[in-house]
């Protein structure tokens, strides 16, 4: 990327994060000691909020406080005068307030919101992420998709399956009509999100061939089933690891492979992917008993 492609983006990125300003007030407000670096009318010092939000540029005119003035130079300016609108009267209150407290030499202090409400010197970026985005009730597949020690992109994968999002046949066809819905890996039924993992004979050989008997005996190809399992883990902490990782590791090898197949490039058998997933995983638990 160039110069002037980057100097675009950076553009992009800050106008975004102007756009965020309003719900950075919120969780921010200054402690004035001194006043110097704090906006008089900017920055949310008293107890009634932004004044520029109470006021309006109005006010301005009307208490006799330049719009760039701090709150050290509007103490020092502001004269006791009879104003009529209420919002003026109540920032006489917080300017003789402050003013008969006096101000001192410390430096002003930022303070951040926490989640119950209260202000702190330091910031804490899960209070911020907590305080700004929608909460839900925690879903009982949330272990089988979020753990430790998983890869991020197969998570991702598997997160998008959970939600039946990912782009198989089925959800192609309502988008368009002609598109072609029969599984790539299989060639014979239409592909759905079920279908995939592991019902196909072509993953449910991989899948198996992948996890022998760690997920027991019986139809351990079947979506509901096998994420029930994946969700509850098994007896040991350490077959429970392998045991999500397995599931994730295969689902993003079948997923690569059928997009591989559907852009028309030369496919796989299933042993070749069996071995190859065999030595991914062994790699990655041996790295974690190093870590151990």
């Amino acid at each position: 990327m160039n110069h002037f492609g980057i100097a675009k983006v950076e553009t992009w990125m800050w106008k975004k994060l102007l756009k965020l300003r309003p719900l950075a007030m919120q969780l921010t407000k200054k402690e004035v000691n001194s006043g110097a670096t704090t906006s008089f009318w900017f920055e949310k010092w008293s107890s009634i909020g932004q004044l520029i939000e109470l006021t309006g540029a109005r006010g301005c005119m009307d208490l006799g406080i330049p719009i760039n003035s701090t709150v050290e130079k509007a103490i020092q300016l502001y004269r006791v005068r009879r104003h009529r609108a209420h919002s003026l009267r109540q920032v006489d209150r917080e300017i003789m307030a402050l003013k008969n407290k006096g101000l001192n030499q410390l430096d002003d202090i930022c303070l951040w919101k926490r989640e119950n409400g209260d202000f702190k010197t330091d910031f804490r970026t899960s209070h911020t992420w907590n305080l700004v985005r929608s909460s839900s009730p925690k879903v009982s597949w949330v272990k089988g998709v979020w753990f430790t020690e998983a890869t991020p992109r197969f998570s991702f994968l598997v997160w998008l399956a959970i939600h039946d999002r990912l782009a198989t046949g089925d959800r192609i066809l309502r988008w368009n009509p002609q598109a072609v819905s029969t599984c790539w890996l299989c060639n014979t039924e239409a592909e759905t999100r079920d279908h995939l993992f592991f019902e196909c004979s072509f993953s449910k050989e991989v899948w198996i061939g992948t996890i022998k008997h760690l997920a027991g005996r019986g139809e351990v190809y079947k979506w509901d089933r096998v994420l029930r399992i994946v969700e509850k883990g098994l007896h040991k902490w350490s077959s429970t690891v392998l045991l999500r990782y397995c599931f994730q590791a295969v689902a993003y090898a079948l997923w690569h492979e059928r997009n591989v197949r559907r852009v028309g490039e030369a496919s796989q058998p299933a042993t070749y992917l069996i071995a190859r997933l065999d030595k991914l995983i062994r790699n990655r638990i041996s790295s974690l008993r190093r870590k151990v």
